[in-house]
């Protein structure tokens, strides 16, 4: 199992996040803003680790 989330730990973790905030919004639990925020940080860390791998591969 560890051999297969090998590099996919952080998108696994950020598509989980956005589902959070997504379910968050859907049960009212906090307020749109809240959630586009979540899913913005949630994109960004998967921008930010496909960044790294990519420069790391050159």
């Amino acid at each position: 199992m560890k051999e297969y989330l090998k590099g996919k730990k952080t998108y696994v973790t950020a598509f989980l996040a956005i589902v959070a905030a997504v379910g968050s919004y859907l049960l009212d639990e906090i307020a749109m803003q809240d959630m586009i925020e979540a899913v913005f940080a949630a994109l960004t860390a998967m921008t930010i680790r496909a960044a790294i791998t990519t420069e790391a591969q050159k």
